[in-house]
């Protein structure tokens, strides 16, 4: 009779604690639907921040066709009239390629004419982008088979996440 009420109260205390472990307040509810989906970062119209938008973006096939996805997705113009594409209209990309954790885009020659922000702001929107792909850690930047040149004229290299300085490159 004593295992009894023991094993009684045992069930109890089980079915208690299932119920309370799902029990959730409707803000930690919302706060983790905010987090599904893809992050897309755009500007804003004046070109100084970066805009990280969640959307729904179906990413399929091996990593060179999730690129070539975001990439698509960060040259479309916004439903938003307060924010912008990180690339500019005018500027085409010629290629594309995935070499291990490496993202090598080669741009048209017209991305030498856009101003020196709006470069940063390009690619910072491009390498966040990109680098939430699994097993994507750098982007590689060119124009025209070239490597793509600092405001110096050394050669920017591989970037990644870290290669931004939040102090200047505005994010909201």
């Amino acid at each position: 009779m004593k295992k009894r009420k023991l094993c009684m109260i045992f069930l109890l205390c089980l079915a208690l604690m299932t119920l309370v472990a799902g029990c959730r307040s409707k803000k930690e509810t919302n706060d983790q639907g905010n987090q599904k989906g893809t992050a897309i970062y755009y500007t804003n119209n004046d070109v100084t921040k970066l805009i990280m938008k969640k959307e729904n973006v179906e990413l399929e096939g091996n990593q060179q066709q999730k690129v070539k996805i975001l990439l698509k997705k960060l040259q479309q113009t916004p439903k938003s009239d307060k924010i912008r594409s990180v690339i500019p209209k005018r500027i085409m990309i010629n290629g594309v390629s995935v070499n291990t954790n490496i993202v090598e885009i080669d741009f048209s020659t017209g991305y030498k004419r856009i101003s020196e922000n709006r470069d940063l702001i390009c690619r910072a929107g491009i390498v966040y982008t990109l680098t939430q792909l699994k097993d994507i850690n750098y982007v590689s930047f060119s124009i025209s088979g070239e490597p793509m040149l600092d405001t110096d004229g050394t050669a920017i290299g591989t970037l990644g996440r870290d290669s931004f300085v939040f102090g200047k490159l505005p994010m909201k």
